[in-house]
C-alpha cells in the first residue's frame, strides 16, 4: 500500500497544472513566466554571465527592449537563487509562455481526491475491523484498493502521454 500510495504521489507531483506555449517575441508581457531559447551566441552570453552554457533560459520577464532581462534560476540545481541574465533580442530564436492548463489542473485534484478518499476509507475500516490500518499483504481477491489505485495511476499516465 505504501508503494502504491507513494506512486500515486509521484503521479501526481508530476502532472503539474502548467505547460509551456509558444508565444510570439515581444508580446509576453512583463512579469510572465517564460523560457527563452537561445541561439549559439545567446548561449555563449549565459555561459560568461552565469559559468553554465544553456541553450534555454526560464524565468521572470522583466525587460523586452533593446535588450531582456530575466530572473533566472542561478546554476544548475534549483537552489531558490536567482540572477538577472541580460540577453541581446537578437541572441532569442524562441519564446514559450507557462499557462495553466485546465485538464491537468483537475487531474490533480481528482487524483489527490481519490487518494484522501482512499486512505480515508482504509483508516476507518481498519479502525472499525480494529485491525492495522494498512494490509501488509494483497488477499486472494485480485480487485483491491492497491490494484485499483496502479491501474488508476497507469490509466493516468496514459493520458497525459
Amino acid at each position: 500500500m505504501a508503494r502504491t500510495s507513494l506512486m500515486m504521489a509521484l503521479v501526481v507531483l508530476l502532472v503539474g497544472c502548467s505547460q509551456w506555449v509558444p508565444a510570439a517575441i515581444g508580446t509576453v508581457p512583463i512579469g510572465a513566466e517564460v523560457r527563452l531559447r537561445l541561439s549559439d551566441d545567446g548561449a555563449d552570453s549565459v555561459e560568461e554571465s552565469t559559468g553554465t552554457r544553456r541553450s534555454e533560459v526560464s524565468g521572470e520577464l522583466l525587460r523586452w527592449a533593446e535588450d531582456v532581462m530575466v530572473s533566472a534560476q542561478a546554476g544548475a540545481v534549483n537552489s531558490g537563487l536567482r540572477q538577472r541574465v541580460i540577453l541581446d533580442v537578437d541572441q532569442i530564436v524562441g519564446i514559450d509562455r507557462r499557462e495553466a492548463n485546465a485538464t491537468r489542473t483537475r487531474l490533480l485534484i481528482g487524483g489527490l481526491a481519490v487518494g484522501i478518499g482512499t486512505t480515508l476509507i482504509l483508516t476507518v475500516k481498519s479502525l472499525v475491523e480494529g485491525g492495522s490500518p494498512v494490509p501488509t499483504q494483497l488477499g486472494p481477491d485480485p480487485v483491491t484498493t492497491p490494484a485499483v489505485l496502479r491501474s488508476f495511476g497507469l490509466t493516468l499516465l496514459k493520458i497525459l502521454h
